[in-house]
């Protein structure tokens, strides 16, 4: 689940969600949606945004974004407050229209582009909305696909040069690619995102660590918190092997664990704690860093009395 994000420096990268109050809609017809990508542009061009991807659904709209400053929250009041302001006076309501703070994630800048940008153009065919992206004129993708439809305010090398220089060879090369995934649907590229915001390498992981090391609290984000202020991974070790009454110097390379506790271990280290997975993996004896996906994934597929034992052991953490 993408979560509030505090996370603002020069040339920051996200994939940013509004969504409507209690899932209500935020676009009632076509001059809403119009309205609503004007007030984008004028973000864009006040704030001085890259906008690489976009859409807009009926009650939510996801932008792949780059911050050449860091002014993500500026932006963003300035696009749903404005946006709001006009809506309201419209429909002759009051209150807000807007679920909270925006969510989102912060984004590595090597690595992902293509994956965030197929997510986002393929968000009306998950929603069966459309059969395909090209059908829904209410995204970026139609630029991505024929130049005549590109929108000026939209950045659209940056995708596109992962597939050459060509431009024209580069827009039939993405078709195909976004294609595919509608033929074949892509799991989310956020669901290793730490702490359900943060996606990117370990490095890129260990350098926003430093970043908010440098930064006050903020414990109204406990994620960012999990990932800054953390107890060691010996630490995480112990509690959890004299939870478990287990020996955890036998966690060694390549040696097979059914016991659930070294897997615990694994998730309360990377997903509670932010640690990055060739760190827990180091830590706790596991091959690869592929290894802790699947460590952590079988904690989070279990049963309730394993999630009970996994929140103890993270109050006792804290």
């Amino acid at each position: 689940m993408a979560r509030p994000l505090r996370i603002e420096f020069a040339g920051a990268i996200y994939h940013v969600m509004s969504r409507g109050n209690a899932r209500q809609d935020v676009v009632l017809d076509d001059a809403d949606r119009e309205k609503r990508l004007d007030w984008l542009r004028r973000t864009v061009e006040t704030y001085g945004w890259r906008i690489h991807s976009f859409v807009l659904m009926r009650n939510h709209d996801h932008l792949f974004v780059e911050t050449p400053e860091p002014n993500l929250s500026a932006g963003m009041q300035y696009l749903n407050g404005s946006y709001t302001s006009y809506f309201n006076r419209r429909h002759r309501r009051s209150g807000h229209l807007f679920q909270g703070r925006f969510k989102g994630h912060l984004i590595e800048e090597q690595g992902y582009f293509l994956e965030v940008s197929r997510y986002i153009h393929l968000n009306p065919v998950r929603a069966k909305v459309v059969a395909r992206p090209e059908q829904y004129p209410w995204s970026s993708y139609r630029g991505y696909q024929r130049a005549n439809r590109t929108v000026a305010w939209v950045t659209y090398d940056r995708v596109l040069r992962e597939f050459g220089v060509s431009r024209s060879v580069a827009r039939q090369a993405y078709t195909r690619f976004v294609r595919a995934g509608v033929e074949e649907p892509p799991p989310s590229p956020f669901r290793e995102a730490l702490e359900g915001m943060l996606l990117g390498s370990d490095t890129f992981v260990a350098r926003v660590r430093r970043l908010l090391d440098d930064r006050p609290t903020d414990r109204s984000v406990p994620q960012l918190e999990r990932v800054r202020g953390r107890p060691p991974l010996e630490e995480i070790v112990g509690v959890v092997g004299e939870h478990f009454g287990v020996d955890t110097t036998l966690w060694l390379p390549g040696r097979r664990s059914d016991n659930a506790s070294r897997a615990v271990a694994a998730y309360l280290a990377r997903r509670r704690f932010g640690y990055t997975a060739g760190e827990v993996a180091k830590a706790l004896g596991y091959q690869s860093g592929s290894s802790i996906t699947r460590a952590v994934a079988r904690v989070e597929a279990g049963n309730q009395r394993l999630q009970r034992t996994v929140a103890k052991l993270e109050r006792i953490l804290h």
